[in-house]
């Protein structure tokens, strides 16, 4: 054995010392636990079930139709009652409308900033007569577009609760002895 520079009776403390440079490693020797057993899903069926007993096939059938109507239920049914408020609001169409002619304010005050930016950049100016000219033309576009804005937003929300009422907005689509039921 090389000469460490450690008296031989020190020898075994110095090496099973912790943070010792000769430490060696200790392995790892704990067991994992075994994985745990799958929980039972109570939407698997089982086919073979429809050859057990007399009434296999009536019991798969009753089986089938009762995780067909909890999937829809889980699925399906969040997106009609969604549906089912959005065509029974009575504020939908003057909230569309509201947000309409606040929009069209909004894009007539850009473009009005825009216009003024402009004449600025290239030194132009107008007289008092030209502004007032201006100012009135602006007004009467605004109040035109904000109001035709806001009629149109209030028709296209009623149309689309009319839509959702009659079935021809995603409500056609599911089955009528689920919606039967």
């Amino acid at each position: 054995m090389p000469d460490l520079g450690i008296p031989p009776n020190q020898r075994a403390d110095y090496f099973s010392t912790p943070n010792s440079p000769y430490q060696l490693p200790i392995p790892d020797t704990t067991i994992p636990a075994p994985a745990p057993e799958p929980a039972f899903d109570p939407s698997y069926i089982d086919p073979n079930q429809a050859f057990q007993g007399d009434q296999g096939a009536s019991e798969l059938f009753g089986k089938l139709n009762r995780a067909r109507w909890e999937d829809w239920k889980a699925r399906f049914a969040p997106y009609v009652d969604r549906l089912a408020e959005m065509a029974t609001d009575p504020n939908a169409p003057a909230e569309a409308a509201s947000q309409a002619s606040s929009a069209m304010g909004t894009a007539f005050d850009a473009a009005q900033t825009v216009s003024q930016q402009n004449r600025e950049a290239y030194g132009l100016s107008m007289s008092p007569e030209q502004q007032q000219a201006q100012d009135r033309a602006a007004k009467v576009n605004r109040a035109a577009a904000t109001v035709s804005a806001g009629n149109e937003a209030r028709i296209s929300a009623q149309d689309r609760q009319q839509a959702i009422l009659a079935g021809g907005m995603g409500l056609s689509s599911i089955p009528n002895e689920v919606m039967n039921q």
